[in-house]
């Protein structure tokens, strides 16, 4: 007598387990996005600050707005 477990098991563990692979891979795919606007971010502040003014005016006055 084999104990094999019964195949739904199976399927549930692996879904459980590719559901938390997937949670896990956007966590740490929007933690390096933010890192990567936010320094894009400020080089283009330092570079172009006139720019960098009218943007942050403009975000500000939507801010308000709402």
């Amino acid at each position: 007598m084999s104990a094999e477990p019964p195949i739904g098991v199976i399927i549930i563990c692996f879904s459980v387990i590719f559901a938390v692979g997937v949670m896990m891979g956007s966590r740490i795919g929007d933690s390096e996005n933010y890192e990567t606007g936010r320094n894009m971010g400020i080089i283009f502040c330092v570079e172009k600050k006139p720019e960098c003014k009218i943007e942050y005016t403009y975000l500000k006055l939507k801010e308000k707005q709402k």
